[in-house]
């Protein structure tokens, strides 16, 4: 498992965050929950909602991933990059530490 914190993570809608092309350097995943964007900075010309103290989870197994899930504070979990990066991912309520 692989895990990155966020103290800021951004959320946009599918439809906001296509509209600009600007946004797409601070992508960090698209949620399979809820289908919206989550971004690494605050987006540019959008609205937006804010996330504090976020974790990111990537796992290399399914199974793992599947675990993992029934056990944690879930915000939201990405198959759409399963393809492209061979990675499930989990975004998670984090803490400062």
């Amino acid at each position: 498992m692989e895990s990155k914190f966020f103290k800021n993570l951004f959320v946009v809608s599918v439809d906001d965050f296509l509209s600009t092309k600007d946004n797409e350097k601070y992508f960090i995943f698209q949620g399979s929950k809820n289908w919206d964007m989550y971004l690494s900075d605050k987006p540019k010309s959008i609205e937006y909602s804010t996330l504090n103290y976020v974790k990111l989870l990537s796992f290399k197994k399914e199974s793992n991933f599947l675990q993992y899930m029934k056990d944690v504070d879930l915000i939201d979990y990405s198959l759409e990059h399963v393809s492209e990066l061979d990675m499930y991912s989990i975004l998670v309520n984090g803490n400062e530490n």
